[in-house]
């Protein structure tokens, strides 16, 4: 190869450089503040919750529903994440369902006085809600991949409750 062609090859290289950073380039960076955030909302339910169920005349039983949602909830999303392709907006990785998401349902289901009854669901409600949000805002997850862990989340806090503590 002669000088006069491997300069003539440089432009090429070049431009190859440049078309491979596009996908990068594309990805939107992560809002820290949003993601910090967003770990506290997903727990604000789940804690919330082992703390009703240490409240209760049966805890034990209470805490099962707790782990079999969080197994169920989880380990759904965990897995899903390796099989689904939908890729996040800020970096690789798929993130079909939001586990943050999922995990902000957790605890939802565990009983309160009737008293409280409607506070603890606007609560509980909300908090899910901001986390789903705040992972949007973050760019960690796209809308259909919060809604489908806002979704995992309700179905395993149902599933939760085959274990009857009453």
């Amino acid at each position: 190869m002669t000088r006069e062609s491997s300069f003539a090859t440089l432009p090429v290289l070049v431009l190859l450089v440049f078309i491979s950073a596009i996908p990068l380039a594309a990805q939107e960076p992560v809002v820290k503040w949003a993601d910090w955030t967003s770990w506290g909302t997903a727990l604000v339910n789940p804690i919330w919750g082992t703390v009703s169920a240490f409240k209760t005349e049966r805890p034990g039983c209470h805490l099962g529903q707790l782990a079999l949602s969080a197994g169920v909830g989880l380990g759904t999303a965990l897995t899903l994440q390796h099989v689904i392709e939908s890729p996040r907006p800020c970096c690789p990785g798929n993130g079909m369902p939001s586990g943050h998401a999922a995990t902000g349902m957790i605890g939802l289901a565990q009983p309160w006085p009737a008293r409280s009854f409607v506070l603890r669901l606007s609560v509980g409600f909300g908090a899910a809600g901001a986390t789903a949000g705040l992972r949007q805002v973050a760019h960690r997850h796209t809308p259909p991949q919060v809604v489908a862990g806002l979704l995992l989340g309700a179905g395993a806090e149902m599933a939760s409750q085959l274990i009857r503590c009453d």
